[in-house]
This record gives structure tokens, sequence and C-alpha cells, in this order.
């Protein structure tokens, strides 16, 4: 059994253009992301980057050293078994997020360093919802607001809709403080990317105090539908994301100035 896992795993991970292997290959890249390990586009590709960054992750565990998803490095990474009927996602970006990193090279020398040098660490856990502190003025409704109004414009060709909700320079998902022409910048780009996008709100939103004095935590899971017109054929995406925000009141309005998302795995 051990051995057919071998070759299933390492079969997978150098056919990264077929059914199966798309998403494992992303899984092993957002594991790798998570770690500060692998910093390129989440596109379900294998790449001299990926195998590179397996080499370290697997030599950092004292595991064989091959740039291959064995069984021992599957299972360290938690990497999931395929449900029966996979939903195939296109060999590109899917999410903002799954976009490389625009951090600078001596900082992601550094962050690799780092992540190297330190035993694995379990990926933090929210706390749980409390009452935003006091003169925060937040309510329910208006928290909810705000994440439905912006579901809303990103789903518009209005690219400067879609950046309005943003303080800048803005803690931007794997991206490191940006500004606003990076954004809009990347915005574009999603855009052109995915003409067709569907943001569906799947249950409640919540929010909490946050440790900085001003700022409040925001937590919610949507669903999405991504179309986009191929070269040869009409690409989509569909799935969910569980994603995080902070908030800082700018006057009368709320900013975010920190956002991060990640995959839901079904």
């Amino acid at each position: 059994m051990i051995k057919l896992l071998t070759c299933l795993f390492c079969l997978l991970i150098s056919l990264p253009r077929a059914v199966r292997a798309d998403e494992t290959v992303r899984q092993v890249q957002e594991e790798l992301r998570k770690r500060n390990l692998y910093f390129g586009n989440i596109d379900g590709q294998s790449s001299p980057v990926l195998i590179d960054a397996l080499k370290r992750y697997q030599t950092r565990k004292g595991f064989a050293v091959t740039g291959k998803v064995d069984p021992d490095t599957a299972t360290s990474l938690h990497i999931q078994a395929e449900p029966a009927v996979a939903t195939t996602l296109p060999d590109m970006p899917v999410l903002k997020s799954d976009t490389e990193s625009a951090l600078p090279e001596s900082q992601r020398l550094a962050l690799q360093r780092e992540a190297e040098e330190k035993p694995d660490r379990t990926p933090s856990v929210q706390p749980p919802a409390e009452s935003p502190a006091p003169g925060q003025d937040l309510t329910p409704e208006r928290v909810n607001k705000l994440v439905q109004d912006y579901l809303r414009d990103a789903e518009t060709q209005d690219v400067a809709a879609q950046v309005k909700y943003y303080a800048f320079p803005v803690r931007y998902f794997d991206h490191g403080s940006v500004s606003e022409p990076f954004v809009t910048r990347d915005t574009t780009n999603y855009v052109k990317r995915w003409p067709e996008r569907k943001y569906t709100l799947t249950g409640p939103v919540h929010f909490f105090a946050s440790e900085k004095d001003a700022e409040t935590e925001v937590e919610f899971t949507i669903a999405f539908e991504l179309r986009s017109a191929g070269r040869t054929a009409k690409s989509k995406a569909a799935g969910r994301t569980k994603n995080w925000w902070t908030l800082q009141a700018a006057g009368d309005e709320l900013k975010i100035v920190a956002i991060r998302e990640a995959r839901v795995r079904e």
C-alpha cells in the first residue's frame, strides 16, 4: 500500500495539468505558502520553484529530499485525498491571494530562513467572537452591510468601486503592506482575468475586538463562481473561501486595513 501511494503522489506532482494533479499541486502550493517556503502562483502547476520549496521542506522535516510529494510529505503537509468527484480548477490563479507574492526578494529570503530554522507550526486559529472595544461603535447590521456592499461591488467591472474599501497602505493578502496603485493594478488584472464573478455569503459575519485599539477583526465565508472567456474555451472556477478583514474607522466610514483569504476544501 505504501509503495502504491508513493507512485500515486509522485505521478500527481509530475502531471500538473491532469484533472487530479491540479488539486493536489494546489494543496501543496497552499501549504508551503503558509509556511513561508513558497511564494509563487497557486495555480496547480509544478515548477522548479515549487520543487525547490518541497526540497527545503523535506530537509527541514528530515524526510528523503526528493522534491516530490511522497506519503510522508503529504501527511506532514495535511494534503487531503481528493473526493470521488473533484471540482476541476483551471491551471491559473483563481483567488486574488493565489498570485505570486510581491514581497521584496530580501524579505522572502528572510522569511524562508526563519521558516527553515523554526519547527512547523499549526496555522493560527482566530479567537472566539466578542464585542468590539468601546468607542468603535459597530453593530452587526453595519458590519454585515459593509460586507454585502463589498461583495456586490466586487461583482462589477468598476475597479474604483472595489478599491475604495481599503485604507492605504493596506496589508494585502501575502503581498505585505501595499499602496493604492498596487491594489488598483491587481484588481484591474483580476477583473480582466475573471470578467464574470458571483459572490454569495454562506453564513453569518462574525466580528470581534482586535489586539490593537480602534481596530476590529471580521470573519466570514463566501461561495464564489468565476467565468472567463479563454483562448479556446470558456474557463470557470467555483468554490468557497474563508475571509478575514481588519477594519479601522476613517471618519464616518470603515476601511479595510488588512485582508486575507483561504480556500475552503470541500
